[in-house]
């Protein structure tokens, strides 16, 4: 008799014990892993994301920058290669430079109202 209550009791313990245990290895259980792995994933993905969206944009950016400097320097050469062109034929190079000209320039107004 008091074996068979030494044996419940051990059983009771063990009970125990082992459901301590399924609930330690339920952190550690695959589950759990494949859980964290695939948050960690996403995460990665968007950081992935961000980081493309982040260098295309500087990407852009720099071949904007580098295109209007671009354009302006094709512009200012072309309008030294006309002013030169207008000099040989006898054409007034000032003519020439307010042609080049987009807003309004003081000199080229006063040039253009003294012409006659």
């Amino acid at each position: 008799m008091v074996r068979h209550i030494i044996m419940q009791i051990m059983l009771i313990q063990i009970g125990q014990n082992y459901k301590r245990r399924l609930k330690l290895a339920g952190i550690f259980s695959t589950k759990a892993k494949v859980t964290k792995l695939t948050e960690q994933k996403e995460l990665f993905n968007m950081n992935k994301d961000l980081i493309t969206i982040c260098v295309s944009m500087t990407i852009v950016l720099c071949t904007t920058i580098v295109g209007g400097f671009m354009y302006n320097l094709n512009d200012r050469n072309n309008m030294a290669k006309n002013i030169e062109a207008a000099i040989t034929k006898g054409v007034d190079p000032l003519s020439v430079k307010c042609a080049y000209e987009t807003g309004a320039n003081p000199v080229c107004i006063t040039m253009a109202a003294t012409k006659k």
